[in-house]
């Protein structure tokens, strides 16, 4: 729950995958391959173990570590921004949960961006909520069509 003076906006979407949890897992947390289904993702590099973190650089926010606070293979992370350096957003984060159903995995990623000054750009708010929503949307269903699309496991 943000403090006083704080405004953040966050989507959450859930997709099924007709692949395990632990395949799902593995493809959506693989750097490697990021920008090959997140069009919101220009690079993305691992550039630690332990702690997980990633160097990312996002089209609209820039370029910033994702450092992981929890990562279960086949379950769930949740990670957050470090050293983000944007006019509009001073933090953000997010989480991603597997769940098995019907033979294939419910993938559940939820993702939060802090607005830097609320009171000036609070009126950003509904247009930055349906970029998110809209942009989550589209890579979870590319990363669905490519991995339904490969031999499955």
């Amino acid at each position: 729950m943000p403090g006083p003076g704080r405004r953040t906006i966050t989507v959450s979407e859930t997709i099924h995958v007709e692949r395990s949890p632990d395949v799902v897992f593995d493809y959506t947390q693989d750097y490697a391959t990021r920008t090959e289904w997140d069009d919101q993702i220009a690079t993305a590099e691992v550039v630690s173990e332990d702690p997980r973190r990633a160097r990312i650089t996002a089209r609209g926010l820039g370029t910033f570590t994702l450092e992981y606070r929890l990562f279960r293979r086949g379950d769930r992370t949740s990670a957050a921004f470090l050293d983000l350096e944007n006019a509009f957003f001073s933090g953000g984060g997010g989480s991603w949960r597997y769940e098995p159903r019907d033979g294939g995995t419910d993938w559940t990623e939820t993702n939060t961006l802090e607005l830097r000054r609320p009171r000036l750009f609070g009126w950003l708010a509904p247009l930055v909520e349906w970029n998110l929503r809209s942009g989550t949307r589209r890579a979870m269903a590319r990363a669905k069509a490519i991995m339904e699309s490969r031999p499955g496991a």
